[in-house]
């Protein structure tokens, strides 16, 4: 069976980009038998996002909450409010609701497993644990351990990973909840509690090389934070969590595939999120497509986010400094001009090539609260 576009894949990146993809008229199918999942991770929707995907504000839900509690690796706790609200969504109501406007605009579902895949005379030949297809273009939107970049990259390396660990739980005060992140002593990443629509995703993230001991940082957090709360399942995931500048230099296309979103490693390496990227990257690999120009992706991606998938680099390795955590977030705790940037670093709407700006500007502000 011949298909003109796989997409393997139906998370955010996979879905959009087959919505995109038949809103231009373009047929693509996606291969996906898990989605729409439930996810480990906070399912956050910022401002900024709902501002550039106007489509996403359909998911809003009135207890979006506009505070965040970020607490230092000695204990030093921040409480700040960012300029406008962030959504934390289940991430199964995310991945079913842009999965079924792909389906709605045109899109195929199937719900096979892609095992594997080959170049073929004329594209590819697709193997699922059903049948075999044939594709003329391959977008590998399947994850951090992706298949596709494994077989065409390689692997994400280890260096370039983060292992996490948590649970979803409900609360007895739901509504009283507030959004929390803590920093890990003695090493990179940081636990936390994001307050959903109808539950609390509750997790702690490492780099790879520390994965041994996610656990034990997230029963820490529990312990100090989250003690009232009632876990109904628990869950473990990698995700890309690019640390060497170098990883985004790989090649994410060619002339007839491409890789979007946590396949592709389009992740903010501060914060972790990636929902803003998949979509953002979805969107110009239709344009990459509809265009008859599949290389054209990897130009398309690196003039519009690249430069901020640098600075969340540097940003992540400012925020690893013991010394600067400490200062910052106990002067955020005593100034609201200085505790809505540290907000707004953390909720996407402070943009990391603007913030020296930003800060310089608000010193005379921050000072004056300080004093």
């Amino acid at each position: 069976m011949k298909i003109p576009i796989a997409i393997v894949g139906g998370g955010p990146a996979g879905a959009y980009l087959g919505y995109c993809l038949a809103k231009r008229g373009i047929k693509a199918t996606i291969f996906d038998d898990s989605h729409p999942r439930e996810k480990p991770c906070g399912g956050g929707v910022t401002a900024t996002a709902m501002k550039k995907f106007v489509f996403l504000r359909e998911l809003y839900y009135e207890d979006s909450d506009d505070k965040l509690r970020v607490i230092s690796p000695k204990g030093r706790a921040a409480l700040v409010t960012g300029e406008e609200q962030t959504m934390a969504l289940s991430r199964k109501r995310l991945d079913m609701f842009i999965l079924e406007r792909a389906i709605n605009a045109g899109s195929n579902l199937v719900e096979e497993r892609v095992l594997d895949f080959e170049k073929a005379p004329t594209g590819w030949k697709i193997r699922t644990n059903r049948r075999i297809y044939g594709a003329d273009i391959l977008v590998g939107a399947d994850g951090a351990n992706s298949l596709v970049r494994r077989k065409l990259v390689g692997p994400i390396t280890k260096e370039n990973l983060g292992v996490c660990y948590g649970c979803f739980a409900r609360s007895p005060r739901h509504a009283g909840e507030t959004t929390t992140i803590r920093f890990l002593k003695g090493m990179e990443g940081y636990a936390w509690l994001f307050p959903r629509e109808n539950d609390l995703s509750i997790g702690a993230g490492v780099e790879a090389k520390n994965g041994r001991f996610v656990r034990e940082q997230f029963q820490l957090f529990m312990k100090r934070h989250a003690s009232h709360v009632k876990p109904f399942s628990y869950w473990a995931a990698i995700l890309p969590t690019p640390k060497d500048p170098k990883f985004f230099s790989l090649p994410t296309s060619g002339s007839d595939w491409l890789l979007a979103g946590d396949a592709a490693g389009h992740v903010d390496t501060l914060t972790g999120a990636g929902i803003p990227y998949a979509l953002w990257g979805a969107e110009l690999a239709a344009d990459a497509i509809a265009s008859g120009d599949v290389r054209s992706y990897e130009r398309l991606w690196r003039k519009e986010y690249s430069s901020l998938l640098l600075e969340s680099i540097k940003m992540r390795r400012l925020f690893s400094n013991s010394f600067f955590l400490e200062t910052f977030i106990g002067l955020s705790s005593k100034s609201e001009t200085l505790g809505n940037i540290l907000c707004g670093l953390f909720d996407n709407e402070q943009d990391y090539l603007t913030v020296g700006k930003d800060f310089a500007r608000k010193l005379p502000r921050i000072l004056a609260e300080l004093v």
